[in-house]
């Protein structure tokens, strides 16, 4: 199962203020933690970039990158 505080970290990152060009946090809750987890338990990274793309947080942004590295790394140790 994936870390807890992986997923935490997940969820604290960063989507485009469409209004200021910067980044601001993903909303942060139960259900959005459960989606996560979810994906990456048994969902594919197709899922998971429309997931996220779905929820602000776009290709250019440095942090979906990074989830997705994570997310690779992942689903490297559930095969």
């Amino acid at each position: 199962m994936t870390d807890e505080k992986e997923i935490q970290a997940l969820m604290g990152e960063e989507k485009r203020s469409e209004r200021s060009g910067k980044y601001k946090a993903l909303p942060r809750n139960k259900r959005t933690e459960r989606d996560i987890a979810r994906i990456f338990e048994s969902g594919t990274e197709t899922e998971l970039m429309r997931y996220l793309r779905r929820n602000g947080v776009m290709d250019e942004s440095p942090r979906f990158g990074a989830i997705l590295r994570l997310f690779r790394e992942h689903a490297g140790q559930r095969k």
